[in-house]
């Protein structure tokens, strides 16, 4: 009996032996943090504050020509000023919206950056860029690459000529409201593409052109969301002095851009704004469209420059 009790006793305690042994974690060297690089106060570039109405229009006057704009979401609408490559307009999209930002790149490799809020009633509605220092707040320099820009008079010289040419493209259009906005052909040369766009009004009610905007987007969110989009600025408009389309008229203009490429899952997008009016269209272009681009003979001017 005495051995039957010592047996038992033994048993329990290498049971219990084993049983705190399987319960314990083995262990696990912690793991090292990741190194990050501090970011230096020389790294960084401030930006400017912008506050924008849904009822105003603010303007943007920049030392030279602006090259790029990026708006960090569909809440607020920027274009460049028709004949003024260096002036960018901005607005809101809705009221009331959630603060945003916006950068602008001008041709001599300066970055300008905005944090841009709602504003019921701005005060401030032109600013101008073009005495600010080169490494002030939010116009820092920036290493672009150096964009040769075919002359002037070349430009305009082919955008008329792209005018007067037959339309060449029969699906891309889009109708709204007795209103139409069509891309009757898609050209380029030297670096540029050139966009015959046309904008037909059908209706007895005149059109004013408020914006026309190009801007590249994910083809899953071509609506106005809040996300990244990148807008092209055009170098140049010809008749961008005809801002209305009277009652049953049509209007044409070419639009001139440097020349780019888009990925396959994203779009451009045309989009056209009335003036204190609700007539907006919205015309999507592919990249397969892009890459059907006729090739014009370059200019004279411009091969005598090379």
């Amino acid at each position: 009996m005495r051995k039957s009790l010592l047996s038992l006793a033994l048993f329990a305690l290498l049971g219990s032996s084993t049983l705190a042994v399987a319960q314990q974690k083995p262990s696990v060297a912690p793991l090292k943090p990741l190194m990050y690089l501090a970011i230096e106060s020389e790294h960084l570039i401030a930006s400017y504050h912008l506050g924008v109405g849904f009822q105003k229009t603010t303007h943007l006057i920049f030392p030279t020509a602006v090259t790029y704009v990026d708006l960090g979401s569909g809440s607020i609408i920027a274009d460049k000023a028709q004949g003024a490559e260096n002036i960018v307009k901005v607005k809101a999209n809705a009221a009331g919206f959630a603060q945003t930002n916006m950068t602008v790149l001008t041709s001599d490799g300066k970055l300008y950056s905005f944090l841009v809020d709602y504003e019921k009633d701005p005060k401030i509605i032109n600013l101008n860029f073009a005495g600010a220092a080169g490494n002030g707040a939010g116009g820092a320099a920036v290493g672009l690459a150096s964009q040769a820009s075919a002359p002037r008079h070349s430009v305009e010289a082919t955008a008329a000529e792209v005018s007067g040419k037959k339309r060449t493209l029969r699906r891309r259009r889009m109708a709204k409201d007795d209103m139409m906005l069509s891309l009757h052909g898609l050209y380029t040369a030297d670096d540029l593409f050139y966009f015959q766009l046309s904008m037909l009004n059908k209706s007895n009610i005149g059109y004013d052109i408020d914006f026309l905007k190009f801007t590249v987007r994910d083809k899953k969110q071509v609506k106005r969301t809040a996300m990244q989009e990148s807008e092209l600025a055009p170098r140049y408009v010809y008749n961008s002095q005809l801002s209305g389309i009277p009652g049953t008229r049509q209007l044409e203009r070419v639009y001139v851009v440097p020349k780019f490429t888009i990925p396959d899952d994203k779009v451009l997008i045309v989009e056209l704004f009335e003036k204190g009016g609700g007539r907006h269209l919205s015309l999507t272009i592919t990249n397969q469209d892009i890459l059907r681009a006729r090739v014009l003979p370059a200019s004279p001017a411009t091969v005598a420059t090379r």
